[in-house]
């Protein structure tokens, strides 16, 4: 299957992320600013892709609507990466699950692992779209083996409290 190819500056940022991501291990912690239209969802899609292979460890990527859930679950099939959205019809992630990476809405995420349903030591990335909403923060903390990726068009918060 053909896949769709990245601009320089996107191939060089990917680079830098994972030069980053090698020198700071699994505490890492990243913020990724690119303007609208900049192709966020494809270069998060090649970085979950260049994690897994060069890793061997899941992926999650986290986002706060259903439509962005979609978008990016149907971006990481575009680059022949076998993702499951967990929703919530999805009650527990076995142990056996053969996928490699997961796209979550915050929420039913946040539900699940405080329901004890999914093991959060399986992660070694999680990609955080959307990455200026402050809902996040409350699951970072239950991923103590994974480096976090945020993405984003606008990192500071509209909110001035924030």
């Amino acid at each position: 299957m053909p896949t769709k190819q990245l601009y320089h500056y996107q191939q060089k940022d990917i680079d830098t992320l994972f030069e980053k991501l090698e020198s700071r291990g699994t505490n890492c912690r990243l913020l990724y600013q690119l303007p609208t239209g900049g192709g966020k969802t494809m270069i998060f899609s090649k970085i979950a892709s260049k994690y897994i292979e060069q890793y061997k460890r899941k992926v999650i990527v986290l986002t706060h609507r259903t439509e962005l859930c979609k978008q990016s679950a149907a971006a990481l099939k575009m680059l022949g990466i076998p993702n499951k959205i967990i929703n919530s019809a999805v009650k527990r992630i076995s142990r056996k699950e053969t996928y490699q990476c997961y796209v979550a809405m915050v929420e039913t995420l946040k539900n699940r692992i405080n329901d004890g349903l999914i093991d959060t030591s399986m992660v070694g990335l999680i990609i955080v779209d959307e990455a200026h909403h402050n809902s996040f923060q409350k699951l970072l903390g239950k991923f103590t083996n994974a480096a976090i990726i945020g993405v984003t068009a606008t990192p500071l918060s509209s909110d001035i409290n924030l």
